[in-house]
């Protein structure tokens, strides 16, 4: 599920193929069920797809092994026009701006303003031959991660609007699925 925008600045530095990225800070978001299932549309068909419930929790613990603190994000969702919309606190022209500088081979990015982006994407539903050869629309997800909370910006191709879902309450599971397999949340000193 990687970006298929090109590098836009030769001043970008190379990341090796492979190298991993985590978000950092003192509290990281964990599973504590199912959420609501959101509805996604697009090449001719409409899909509820099946989400994951987040808190966040502090990685120090107490005795017990128990985090010292745990918070509920509210999950503020809203739609705007694909051309200047904000997100994280900052303001973007467009889409483009939240991936800047990719980092080659990896769904990672940085924005503009050099945060970590995590950039993920999947096809529309393909039917027949023709769609599988014809196809080139997806859905894409862009995560960014600063000071305990999560923000997701979704769009669908051929749109002219975003989705900019601030402090993360329920994620699609197959986007909280590929976060745990890069290891997104894991502290760098633990691998």
């Amino acid at each position: 599920m990687a970006s298929i925008f090109k590098k836009r600045s030769s001043e970008a530095p190379e990341e090796q193929e492979g190298s991993r990225h985590s978000w950092r800070g003192d509290m990281i978001p964990r599973e504590t069920g199912s959420g609501q299932s959101v509805k996604r549309s697009g090449g001719g068909a409409c899909n509820f797809c099946p989400t994951v419930r987040l808190e966040w929790v502090s990685r120090e613990t107490d005795a017990d092994g128990k985090p010292l603190h745990v918070r509920a994000p509210k999950g503020l969702a809203s739609t705007m026009p694909e051309v200047g919309f904000t997100a994280a606190g900052k303001l973007y022209a467009s889409r483009a701006m939240l991936t800047f500088r990719e980092v080659k081979n990896s769904p990672w990015a940085k924005d503009v303003y050099g945060r970590d982006v995590l950039v993920l994407k999947e096809r529309f539903p393909c039917f027949d031959s023709s769609d599988f050869l014809y196809e080139k629309r997806y859905f894409r997800w862009y995560f960014l991660c600063e000071n305990g909370k999560l923000t997701c910006v979704y769009h669908t191709d051929e749109t002219p609007v975003v989705t900019v879902t601030e402090d993360v309450l329920d994620v699609e599971r197959d986007c909280w699925r590929k976060m745990q397999d890069l290891g997104c949340f894991t502290d760098p000193k633990d691998r």
